[in-house]
């Protein structure tokens, strides 16, 4: 069995790097299960098993390229009035295997009918890449799309003297270099009712930095990482990121929390469970059977980014 992840672009916009924290650490858990694997952009492999990112896009035109058997993985809050859920997406949804990294989302699926398996962000050992020791002169690291609800927190901070760094387009080694330099990472809810951002947080707590987040009554966190993030009410958050920072061995205590609840959490056991070892064969909702099949093991990417094809093994 060969694995393609594929990630399609926006046909006018820049490459989409926020999906690639979602595909590396499925590249590599892949290859832990012992899987061929390998990394495509806007083009899918006839000969392959094909997991598809970024098909919300434009999922009329990105569905008649897929065969057979392909796989959609959807990381995109589906519920309410969310602008997703829509007539195309819903029936791309409905028309092959979908992985959803957010148990929130099931429900939605099952009521559309979907063959759908709930795959949350997990671990891999290679999302730990940063040093503990590296010089903090960086108070508060905020990196995602900003609206107004996420911009008043950001700007209280500022205001109440913190070095605050905010950034919209933070990726690969520039990301990195942010992390390591920031003693706390500020984590607000873009969308409500909201889900806890696991795709971007998981990476944070693999390399151990602390999260000071909001949490509402309504934010859908998964299952043991309730002591990842240091969770605040948005009217708190301001106070409750001044706390953390006046507090180092807290804050230190908060970094080993997240790391270890998130470690606890590996990727290839998920997997294992969808798709089994190479060579056996574990059909599951929404999962794929495994066959027999070889498996290289490919170089680790030299950055957490993905700007081409990698594996190449088709």
């Amino acid at each position: 069995m060969h694995f393609s992840l594929v990630r399609f672009n926006p046909a006018d916009g820049p490459p989409s790097h926020g999906l690639d924290d979602a595909i590396l650490p499925l590249f590599y858990a892949l290859k832990r299960l012992g899987y061929r694997t390998e990394i495509r952009l806007d083009s899918v492999n006839p000969r392959s098993r094909n997991i598809v990112f970024g098909s919300c896009l434009a999922p009329r035109k990105i569905g008649r390229m897929l065969p057979p058997g392909s796989i959609v993985f959807n990381l995109e809050q589906l519920g309410g009035d969310s602008k997703w859920m829509n007539r195309d997406y819903l029936a791309h949804l409905a028309e092959f295997p979908v992985w959803d990294y957010s148990a929130a989302n099931m429900a939605v699926l099952k009521d559309i009918g979907a063959r759908a398996a709930h795959v949350p962000p997990g671990y891999v050992p290679q999302m730990t890449r940063l040093r503990r020791d590296c010089p903090r002169d960086v108070d508060v690291l905020f990196y995602g799309l900003i609206n107004d609800r996420r911009h008043a927190i950001i700007k209280e901070l500022h205001e109440a003297g913190l070095k605050v760094l905010a950034t919209q387009d933070a990726f690969g080694n520039l990301r990195d270099a942010l992390l390591a330099r920031a003693r706390l990472v500020l984590n607000v809810h873009y969308y409500l009712p909201a889900k806890l951002e696991m795709v971007r947080l998981g990476y944070v707590f693999a390399n151990y930095r602390a999260v000071a987040s909001e949490r509402r009554p309504d934010t859908d966190i998964p299952p043991g990482l309730e002591d990842a993030c240091a969770f605040y009410d948005y009217e708190d958050l301001v106070d409750g990121v001044k706390d953390l920072l006046a507090d180092e061995k807290k804050r230190e205590r908060q970094e080993d929390a997240a790391f270890a609840a998130f470690a606890a959490r590996p990727l290839s056991r998920t997997l294992e469970g969808l798709v089994g070892k190479r060579g056996m064969s574990v059909p599951a909702a929404g999962g794929v059977a495994a066959p027999a099949g070889g498996g290289t093991e490919g170089a680790a990417l030299r950055e957490w980014s993905i700007t081409g094809n990698v594996g190449g093994e088709g």
